[in-house]
């Protein structure tokens, strides 16, 4: 099937309902990355009924196999990733959520960068872009205007015999996909963060979006000075309403909006982001301060009521896990001081 040795796609799976179309539309993609040279790898975490009808569809295009229960993680996305780590053939891995599509170019240019680091931090695009992709698009933009690092991807490549000489991340967390690089910065891993490097993702239907969004919340939450920003929006608005006139509150929301928006463009001129993010997603940016200082408040019920916030089966009460602050400092010293290609080496400090 691998007709070169060029990287393990691995991507962990798990589903309560069987979607014929959209498990039929991931067959077709793990072709085409077969055809690019990847080694199609998913680890299935369904219900054995589940499990046995996703198998009727993937057929040959890709490795389809159970999580092995001897993790024991409450995120269960995190026990399918180390499950095929240990399962992997090849020493490249590509580790991407289910919403992301890489190009067969996208794939060479990761195993290129993996030739001389051994994690790579690319960004996401979305495509298509319904009005609440549009959102999620401007939430990206201004993440790349106030974070040296940029937006937070849902894709990241690494060496297989660093995943492994590092040992396992914190799993217990729901925001997992930055805990893994910042396990990695921990370990003083050689990482590109590659910021001009745009990886496709798919928006999901409105009302998984819906879902999701006191979610992102609660993964905010140890970002204090963000969430206390949103936190102190609503009774903004009070006051606003109570203290000020019908102009100067028009006047008041015009210049936040028009603040957002600045800041969206900001982030759209950073490192080529302008090639993948059309200039109208800037203007979404007010509507999404407005959804996120709503979830906030979602998320705090959450936090309150029931101590976190549902992930599958489970109730993770952490946002983030224990690398989120410890590498945090380090992580922001590297992004930019790593050159994207230097000669092969491994500087992680392996686990005994």
């Amino acid at each position: 099937m691998v007709r070169s040795q060029l990287c393990t796609y691995l991507l962990p799976f798990r589903r309560t309902i069987f979607r014929g179309g959209e498990v039929a539309e991931l067959s077709r993609y793990f072709e085409t990355l077969a055809l690019a040279g990847c080694e199609v790898l998913v680890v299935d975490g369904s219900s054995p009924a589940i499990f046995a009808q996703h198998a009727q569809v993937f057929g040959r295009g890709c490795r389809h196999v159970r999580v092995d229960r001897r993790f024991g993680y409450l995120n269960d996305k995190v026990n399918g990733i180390h499950t095929g780590i240990e399962l992997a053939s090849l020493e490249k891995i590509v580790l991407a959520d289910d919403d992301i599509r890489y190009t067969a170019g996208d794939l060479k240019e990761m195993a290129l960068l993996l030739d001389a680091n051994e994690m790579v931090r690319p960004q996401n695009f979305l495509r298509p872009l319904p009005w609440w992709g549009k959102m999620e698009a401007a939430r990206m933009l201004i993440n790349r205007a106030l974070l040296r690092a940029a937006d937070y991807p849902g894709t990241c490549a690494f060496r297989r015999q660093t995943m492994l000489a590092v040992g396992h991340y914190d799993g217990d967390v729901l925001f997992d996909n930055e805990e893994i690089i910042r396990h990695f910065v921990q370990q003083r891993c050689a990482i590109s963060y590659a910021n001009d490097f745009f990886v496709q993702k798919r928006p999901p239907a409105f009302r998984k979006w819906m879902e999701q969004r006191p979610r992102q919340a609660y993964e905010d939450f140890e970002m204090r000075l963000k969430t206390a920003f949103f936190f102190s929006l609503a009774p903004l608005a009070a006051f606003a309403g109570r203290c000020l006139s019908g102009r100067a509150i028009a006047v008041l929301a015009s210049t936040i909006s028009l603040a957002a928006m600045a800041v969206a463009w900001h982030g759209r001129r950073r490192g080529g982001a302008r090639r993948f993010f059309p200039a109208q997603c800037c203007f979404f940016a007010p509507l999404w301060l407005l959804e996120r200082a709503l979830s906030t408040y979602g998320a705090l019920y959450w936090y309150l009521r029931h101590g976190g916030y549902p992930f599958g089966d489970q109730l993770l009460s952490k946002g983030v896990g224990r690398a989120w602050h410890s590498a945090g400092r380090a992580a922001l010293s590297r992004v930019g001081a790593t050159p994207k290609l230097r000669p092969r080496q491994t500087h992680c400090v392996a686990r005994r």
